[in-house]
């Protein structure tokens, strides 16, 4: 299985997130401005950005002097992430790793977040067994995703606009527990199930209307509300 989710992702590296290339200086401004408010310090924090695909939220980050390590399955989409760094002259680290397993180092983290990657992932509390390992405590983690596949009435899309998709993911899909109904209260559920304090979440609407601005028929096609993003704390051990 995880080899055809690696199959589609190395495939999709060539050209996802690509219409966006043209405003990419504004949506890494938007990105500091949704960290600015999450992070609310002056102090250098040391992050991790799991499934970090072609890097803007990592960027972003490291653009206001944050201390950034970039995860990602798809040896393709690191490429990618490294070039768009070169391009925009930060420095972040880059490790290829899976979501589920990831190699770096337990306790040495400040914030660890991802984008549109929970849903992706056939065992969701390995992954955020793996935050919680990485983390320090009462360090914080970051969930972005939204609703996939579904259309507005709660049915289920007919099909993907990839046909790529289609074929790699027939026999994953079924076994992807947050593929369906990836709502915000299931996520808060689950964060709290493994050792997490759910801080707030929200919907994402200025980076919706990004989106829509910049790409209306695709938002349309993809979009049947927000991302939302869950901020959650590590509890801090009591020993």
């Amino acid at each position: 299985m995880k080899d055809k989710i690696l199959e589609y992702w190395d495939f999709r590296s060539s050209d996802y997130h690509t219409e966006y290339a043209h405003c990419m200086d504004e949506e890494i401004d938007l990105w500091k401005s949704i960290f600015s408010e999450i992070l609310q310090t002056d102090k250098k924090a040391r992050a991790v950005e799991v499934g970090t695909g072609p890097g803007i939220l990592a960027i972003s980050l490291a653009a206001m002097g944050h201390d950034v390590t970039g995860v990602d399955l798809s040896e393709s989409m690191l490429e990618k992430a490294a070039a768009n760094a070169r391009e925009k002259g930060v420095n972040i680290l880059l490790v290829q790793g899976d979501a589920e397993e990831i190699p770096l180092k337990d306790g040495e983290y400040d914030f660890v977040f991802s984008k549109y990657l929970l849903w992706t992932l056939p065992q969701p509390d390995k992954f955020l067994d793996e935050h919680s390992r990485l983390l320090k405590d009462g360090g914080l983690m970051m969930i972005i995703d939204g609703l996939w596949f579904q259309n507005p009435d709660g049915t289920e899309k007919a099909s993907s606009r990839f046909a790529r998709f289609e074929e790699l993911y027939a026999d994953v899909k079924p076994n992807l527990p947050l593929a369906k109904n990836n709502t915000p209260e299931r996520i808060n559920d689950l964060v709290q199930s493994h050792g997490f304090e759910v801080v707030s979440w929200r919907f994402l609407d200025d980076y919706d209307a990004f989106l829509e601005r910049n790409n209306l028929s695709g938002h349309a096609a993809a979009y049947i509300q927000p991302p939302h993003m869950i901020l959650a704390k590590k509890k801090v051990r009591s020993d």
